[in-house]
């Protein structure tokens, strides 16, 4: 069982809106932290979550601008599968990320794992079903590199700026501004996959996409959602 989210993309600069979909095999994990009590407060979710919910019970509630029901928040494939997957690994990598109005904003990891999937959303056994790459990440040692201030060999908190997926994880009175080892234990994770292309591939294109591994513009798209529009 595969599940499609699809929320309001919370990456959009207000002169511009669109949605994301984000898939899970586990459905109360995804709710779990997606609607946690602190994630509904701090990013203003409560209307949302009402519509995810409606949505679950069988209504067409979209998150947009459009009853579509290609745009339904919640759907499941019963016979979805992940048909293939691949890890890349990085240590001491500055990201060279980018908020939603294209301004630079790089971010260090002491270390990162990217995983890409392949994800077939097939709603019965028969069929081949809709093709996704997808994409999720964890990364530890992650700080903002300052690219404004009179210092800028220093380095800040890590505050995600997008759609709320990513669980972070901060030890307590960090500093403002430091050295990149300060902020050796704080780490970032997304909880759900993030959605890269999604295609419907046919006759001697069905096995879908070929993953290798990720250029730097596709990083910064995979992990668009630390920047955020305003990051």
């Amino acid at each position: 069982m595969i599940y499609k989210i699809t929320l309001f993309d919370a990456n959009c600069p207000s002169c511009t809106s669109g949605t994301a979909s984000f898939f899970t095999e586990d459905i109360d994990e995804f709710e779990h932290n997606y609607f946690s009590d602190e994630n509904v407060e701090s990013n203003q979710l409560e209307a949302q979550k009402q519509r995810y919910f409606r949505s679950k019970a069988g209504e067409i509630v979209t998150d947009y601008y459009s009853d579509d029901p290609e745009l339904n928040i919640f759907q499941y494939a019963e016979y979805g599968t992940i048909e293939k997957r691949k890890t890349f690994h990085y240590e001491d990598k500055i990201f060279e990320l980018h908020n939603g109005y294209l301004i630079p904003y790089p971010i260090y990891a002491a270390e990162a794992i990217v995983e890409l999937a392949q994800i077939a959303f097939k709603k019965n056994p028969d069929e081949e079903g809709e093709k996704y790459l997808v994409a999720r990440y964890s990364l530890r040692g992650v700080c903002c590199k300052d690219t404004f201030g009179s210092d800028k060999d220093k380095f800040e908190d890590c505050t995600p700026y997008g759609n709320p997926i990513i669980k972070t994880c901060y030890p307590e009175d960090l500093p403002y501004k430091g050295e990149k080892e300060i902020y050796s234990d704080c780490k970032l994770s997304t909880f759900a996959w993030v959605e890269l292309y999604q295609n419907c591939f046919k006759g001697d294109n069905v096995n879908g996409y070929e993953i290798e591994e990720p250029t730097e513009e596709q990083l910064a798209w995979i992990m668009r959602d630390i920047p955020g529009e305003a990051g």
